[in-house]
């Protein structure tokens, strides 16, 4: 019989994801944390209040060892152990008042009944160990523990077949503090089968705080790492346009390859609808498709699909695809649970790389689906072929980039045409430790055969440009003390001369061509354009002056930058692409001073970015976004934002917002936010919320209201929980990225 303990024991470490009340703290190996050890403690969240340690150890002991006050074998060969009875082997112990039993046949131990092996125990009144026949292995008025998961449970009976099948009868499991049970699952009957990966349970209840929440008549769960087909925990939510919103996703798992997500989608004032998620798993990689479908009581059938797939067929060949669609012309569905979002332009896309090192090549075919026939479609690709290839030592890096699109107006209303793109960029390394000194040279070429729509004709134009520039760069630093610790300090100063000289690009049209934001990075690019359709004309001299301060730990703790651009030609090439050398577009002789500051501190982190025009002695651009922790648990977040001068004036901002979160006790917590829009004049953004947190289960519940993406004010209230090795439920404003969120931090403990 003994010889198997081993195996009883190992086997029940299954049952800790199972419904299995309420024991004493003593019953389960639980030490306060006041008992810990240093060590012990360090391995606890800011939560818990405690730890379950087993003194149980395996022996060195080969065989079975038999203890107790008296040992009698009868005349039937049945051996009866009785007071403090005790069997020990290497792997686990079996202990009770009395134990009688036959050898490798059967062992029935009664009072007090211990079962221990690594990180597992057993209790209960009666334990049944059946070693050979079709008997089951049976413990009565058990209590389950698995130490390493923190997973504590109790049934009426616990029962095992020979074929290892277990059957739970009236029991519950639960991973909370046995000090603090916020949740406990209920079921009535449980059959587990350890072969197939899954159990199933009658009459399952979710309990929290001694009230039921949740009911299932039947469930069905894995107990192993397999996926297996069942109900997912729904989500809700309510909010004053919507009224309640309710989902209820069903997990299929069709095959070890391929599975599917279906949810149900409900919401109280707008209608209902289903949205499905089905994934593909070949040898080579993932396919996805994903359909939103809802039917709304106003607008009728609301849909958006997609489908998407990658596959990397070995180290050098890959290859996918994307399809998305709204087949229902403009119309965007209420309820949405997929990864496809609401957009002007779907994106219906293939592509083939080959990549070896640093040479690379990618063909890619793109189209767009766009539902507004308001909204510009924009230029397809049919197709477009990249090739790069790179060599870089310590003294030379040099690179090359074609580029050949196919570019087509799916209106036929103005232009399209084909563009073939030659970029060299070779740059020599003349530094060392203490400085850099690199000059390189730029060469872009372009060549254009192009149609136009309104004159019916065609065209071919090309153009050719070289770029030179130098970056080059000193670096001082120094050992200081700070608090008797030795602290360093880098200064660099930076310059960079940049010679674009100008080119007539009259005839050159704009596929792709954009203006970068001006910040303190791009104030040292070698390019004044994102794209290939515009080769920006300067000559110009960056001056740049960067300090970092570093601690003991070599962490870096501040950091400041400030440059700026002086221009030593006017400008005469704009986005647009008309250019006259006679007229600049630009005839400033400097740009903004551009200035940053990072802090990363114990207390508080800080990120800050200023633009100021000297000559206008105004402020273009002031962001600052500021995380601090006064004391202990109380979080505050800051961030203003002023841009203005844009130039498109939808692009102008000017608000701020202030988060807070701080503790009220041990495991409540109050979040707050509030954002004013200083050009509308009006707050865009109101949350106030409360948390609550222990070890075994997160709760928040908030209050938002938020100016929406239409522009209209929306309000809702929001819960979400977690129950820590079980679920999580409820819904988050996925329309408002808020301090709620932070709160919420993805579950984990603390925020």
């Amino acid at each position: 019989m003994v010889k198997h303990l081993r195996t009883y024991a190992l086997f029940f470490q299954s049952l800790f994801i199972l419904p299995l009340a309420q024991a004493q703290v003593d019953q389960w190996d639980w030490t306060p944390k006041e008992s810990l050890t240093t060590e012990q403690r360090a391995q606890l969240s800011r939560y818990c209040q405690g730890s379950y340690i087993s003194n149980w150890k395996a022996t060195d002991t080969k065989g079975t060892n038999l203890a107790a006050d008296l040992i009698v074998r009868d005349e039937n060969g049945v051996i009866h152990l009785q007071g403090e009875a005790e069997i020990i082997q290497p792997q686990s112990t079996l202990s009770a008042d009395d134990i009688e039993g036959i050898p490798d046949d059967y062992y029935l131990a009664t009072g007090n009944v211990t079962l221990r092996s690594e990180n597992q125990l057993i209790r209960s009144s009666t334990g049944y160990i059946a070693n050979s026949g079709d008997a089951p292995t049976v413990f009565k008025d058990a209590k389950f523990l698995s130490h390493q998961s923190g997973a504590r449970g109790e049934a009426k009976s616990l029962s095992r077949n020979q074929d290892g099948v277990v059957f739970i009868e009236e029991g519950f499991f639960t991973t909370c503090e046995p000090n603090e049970e916020s949740w406990k699952l209920y079921g009535s009957s449980i059959k587990l089968d350890p072969k197939n990966g899954f159990g199933t349970a009658k009459h399952v209840q979710i309990r929290i705080a001694g009230l039921t929440v949740f009911y299932f008549p039947w469930l069905r769960f894995p107990i192993d790492d397999s996926r297996q087909t069942g109900l997912l925990f729904p989500s809700f939510s309510y909010s004053g346009s919507d009224g309640v919103s309710f989902s209820a996703p069903f997990y299929w798992n069709i095959a070890p390859n391929y599975d599917a997500t279906i949810t149900p989608q409900f919401i109280q004032k707008k209608g209902q609808g289903v949205d499905l998620e089905f994934r593909h798993l070949s040898p080579y990689g993932e396919t996805v498709y994903e359909q939103s479908t809802f039917s709304d009581n106003d607008e009728g059938e609301q849909t958006l699909l997609k489908l998407k797939s990658t596959q990397k067929f070995n180290q050098y060949f890959n290859a996918g695809f994307l399809l998305e669609d709204n087949p229902t012309k403009d119309k965007y569905p209420e309820a949405n649970s997929t990864s496809i979002g609401e957009k002007d332009h779907y994106e219906r896309s293939a592509y083939f790389a080959f990549n070896n090192g640093n040479f690379l090549n990618k063909l890619t075919y793109l189209t767009y689906q766009t539902p507004n026939d308001k909204n510009d479609e924009p230029f397809e690709w049919l197709p477009r072929i990249d090739s790069s290839y790179r060599i870089a030592t310590s003294f030379l890096d040099y690179k090359i980039d074609v580029q050949y699109t196919d570019f087509y107006d799916p209106a036929e209303d103005n232009f399209d045409g084909q563009r073939t793109v030659f970029n060299q960029n070779i740059k020599f390394d003349l530094g060392n430790d203490w400085g850099n000194f690199t000059p390189g040279f730029l060469t872009q070429y372009r060549d254009y055969d192009l149609h136009s729509y309104t004159t019916d004709s065609d065209s071919s134009t090309s153009v050719g440009h070289l770029t030179s520039y130098v970056d080059s760069s000193l670096l001082f630093e120094r050992n200081f003390l700070n608090n008797q610790t030795v602290w360093r300090q880098t200064i660099e100063p930076r310059l960079n001369y940049l010679y674009s000289p100008f080119e007539s690009q009259n005839q050159i049209p704009d596929f792709d061509a954009s203006e970068p934001t001006m910040t303190y990075s791009q104030a040292f690019s070698h390019t004044r354009f994102n794209g290939n359709d515009r080769i920006g004309d300067t000559e110009q001299v960056t001056l740049g002056l960067e300090s970092r301060l570093y601690d003991e730990n070599n962490n870096e703790k501040w950091a400041f930058k400030a440059g700026q651009i002086f221009y030593l030609e006017d400008r005469y090439v704009g986005i647009d692409g008309r250019t006259d050398k006679n007229t600049a577009i630009d005839n400033s002789k400097r740009s903004d001073l551009l200035t940053s500051a990072n802090y990363n501190g114990n207390r508080y982190s800080l990120t800050g970015n200023l633009n100021y025009n000297l000559d206008d002695s105004e402020v273009n651009l002031a962001q600052l976004v500021a995380s601090l922790e006064p004391v202990d648990d109380i979080k505050i977040n800051l961030s203003y934002l002023y841009s203005i001068n844009n130039t498109d004036p939808d692009d102008d901002a000017k608000q701020a917002s202030i988060g807070t979160i701080f503790p009220i006790n041990q495991n409540w917590s109050m979040f707050t936010q509030y954002t004013y829009d200083f050009l509308r004049e009006d707050g865009t953004k109101e949350i106030a919320g409360l948390g609550y947190e222990n070890c075994c289960i997160k709760v928040s519940m908030s209050y938002q209201h938020w100016l929406n993406d239409d522009n209209e004010f929306d309000r809702g209230v929001f819960l979400q929980f977690i129950l820590r090795s079980l679920s999580s439920a409820g819904r988050a404003n996925n329309k408002a990225n808020n301090i709620a969120d932070s709160y919420w931090n993805q579950g984990k403990v603390g925020y």
